[in-house]
């Protein structure tokens, strides 16, 4: 709080009794706002931006990503500030009217839906100093009425914060989330300890994960009645905030090992950013780092250090702060790992496969359109259609290529009627939906594919083993189009092979990142790559998906080389109907003089 409106009445020439009258009417005529209202009801909390009780967050940053329902998560964090509230002469600081302050904050966060959270945060002011005696000092005034001292310690205002998803973001390029923070009027208005009335904060929260790294973003308003002291203004603000989460390799007993940062900025909504009217209209700034980890079982620890950004201390802009917090977490039981927890999934050793369809019961959905044609075997999954027409409505050109997706090959892409409406990617004159390598040009005799191109796929005693590896997009599960190729021809080779299986398709990450962040990347990487098999025309009961996280390396972690080898996607067969030595897809034997490509292009990969 700035005091340079002390600056005309401390010269020292003034008698006590003059310099408080002049004071006084200095306040009631200096402006409009100090009209209206009681220059000394105090009625905010002193320290504005406090811990966020959310599971799966930042510091005091909210998030997108929810765990699943029936977690639990329970913390006591300490809270400590210096200098939160200044009192100036001019550009002179005469000292701090609270020097410092402890809070405890007893936070709990439960997941009741999917999409809700809700969350709450009891707080206590343990301790705060009182050294209001420096204004009656000033002012030589020890009866001044906006002097009074403050109360060493007190409740604070119970804040209730429900949560609710509106994107999530392991299914959508970037999670939403809305918050609707309420803070109840239970602390001490008087000792800056709370608010005079109810304030409600909604904000929105944007989540987007760049591999091990989480960027948050919070933006939203905080709607408050009018408080002030002195020519400290406080009222409706518009809040905003920045960080990132960055998941860091275990550290011995020290699992999940996660770093933060963040920014956050609040400022007045009567003059946004007004910097020529700093002296009684705020914008608090201040910024965050912290690490939080598990220590042993369900219980972390965490630890934040922070700052008010600004040349002098004072609201919101305090000049040292440091959280510590002990947490005990509690993960819902759910076997199948799908997300549904047992309690109430009806179908626990069956994966829900999330498909926008009925996603909340925990059972595999296998004709979502209810046609009585299973989602392997219908072109046309969400609209109801003829079993004769592949599962579509008679009268659907999803390509737009004039078939109708019934008759057309390839529903999906456009391509002239004499090819079945598939298109001819690599130009050889063959239909994609016939050409084995529909992106390498080859001969018809060959299946499409040049003549040096190996096979890609080894059928082993217990597994599909593939040469090379299926890639990805970086943090995410979406598969890039190079690794098509080699997905069709497993399909392919599944296909042909009917009695193969079933097959259980393995994620694997290398070590960066936490274990529970791996285990969902991959699991979410093994569903991308069954869905993928699925559409080929694969069908589901033949296949399953896990994620192994960084738990089975198949090298060394230490190297670029060794980390990019162990993210992988294996297909590993559990039961194997006919017995099947090991062997290599056949591949037509090739003629004697194979044909050169038209316009003399050497065949071969792009």
């Amino acid at each position: 709080m700035r005091g340079s409106l002390l600056a005309p009445y401390l010269g020292g020439l003034l008698h006590p009794a003059a310099i408080r009258l002049v004071f006084l009417c200095f306040l009631v005529g200096s402006g409009t706002a100090w009209a209206d209202h009681d220059p000394f009801s105090r009625s905010f909390d002193a320290v504005p931006v406090k811990a966020t009780a959310a599971q799966d967050s930042g510091l005091a940053l909210e998030g997108a990503r929810m765990p699943s329902v029936g977690s639990m998560r329970a913390s006591l964090l300490l809270d400590f500030n210096l200098s939160i509230l200044s009192l100036n002469l001019g550009d002179e600081k005469l000292g701090d009217l609270l020097p410092y302050r402890l809070d405890a904050h007893a936070l709990f966060a439960y997941q009741v839906h999917p999409r809700l959270e809700l969350a709450a945060d009891l707080p206590f002011t343990v301790i705060q100093g009182d050294r209001f005696q420096l204004l009656r000092d000033a002012l030589a005034a020890p009866d001044f009425p906006g002097a009074a001292g403050v109360s060493r310690y007190g409740l604070g205002d119970v804040r209730l914060l429900p949560r609710f998803t509106l994107l999530d973001p392991s299914l959508a390029p970037v999670g939403l989330a809305l918050v609707g923070e309420v803070r109840l009027p239970t602390g001490n208005a008087g000792s800056f300890l709370g608010e005079r009335g109810v304030l409600v904060s909604p904000r929105l929260a944007v989540e987007r994960s760049f591999g091990p790294v989480r960027l948050l973003g919070n933006v939203g308003w905080r709607f408050r009645k009018h408080a002030q002291y002195l020519n400290l203004l406080v009222d409706d603000e518009l809040t905003l905030g920045a960080g990132a989460v960055v998941d860091l390799p275990n550290m011995g007993r020290f699992t999940d090992v996660q770093a933060l940062a963040e920014l956050h900025l609040s400022t007045p909504a009567s003059s946004p950013f007004n910097f020529s009217q700093a002296d009684s209209l705020k914008t608090p700034f201040e910024a965050m780092v912290g690490a939080r980890t598990r220590i042993a079982g369900p219980w972390g620890l965490a630890l934040t250090v922070g700052r008010g950004i600004g040349l002098r201390g004072g609201y919101g802009r305090e000049a040292f702060r440091v959280m510590v917090a002990l947490s005990y977490e509690k993960e819902s039981a759910d076997s199948d790992g799908d997300g549904v927890p047992d309690s109430r999934d009806k179908c626990p050793s069956e994966k829900e496969d999330r498909d926008g369809h009925e996603d909340d019961d925990g059972c595999l959905d296998p004709d979502n359109d209810g046609d009585g044609i299973a989602d392997g075997e219908d072109r046309c999954v969400d609209k109801p259609g003829l079993k004769e027409h592949r599962g579509c409505p008679p009268d659907t050109d999803t390509d737009g290529d004039g078939l109708f997706d019934h008759l057309d090959a390839c529903p999906d892409k456009a391509g002239p009627k004499e090819y079945d409406g598939c298109p001819d990617s690599d130009g050889d004159e063959i239909p994609d939906n016939q050409d084995e390598c529909p992106d390498l040009y080859g001969p018809p005799e060959n299946n499409g594919c040049p003549y040096d191109a190996p096979p890609f796929v080894v059928v082993e005693s217990d597994r599909i083993r593939i040469k090379g590896n299926i890639l990805f997009e970086t943090g995410q599960a979406k598969i890039q189009k190079q690794s098509f190729k080699l997905l069709d021809e497993v399909a392919s080779v599944l296909a042909k092979n009917p009695m193969l299986g079933p097959v259980l398709i393995e994620g694997h990450t290398d070590n960066v990142g936490s274990r529970n962040y791996n285990v969902d990347l991959s699991q979410r990487r093994a569903k991308a790559v069954m869905e993928y098999l699925v559409g080929k025309g694969i069908a589901r009961k033949r296949l399953s998906a896990k994620g192994f996280g960084f738990d089975r390396p198949i090298t060394d972690n230490a190297t670029p080389l060794g980390r990019a080898k162990n993210r992988r996607v294996d297909f590993r067969l559990i039961r194997d109907e006919v017995e099947t030595p090991a062997r290599e897809v056949p591949a037509p034997t090739p003629p004697a003089a194979p044909p050169a490509a038209p316009g003399g292009a050497a065949p071969g990969t792009k």
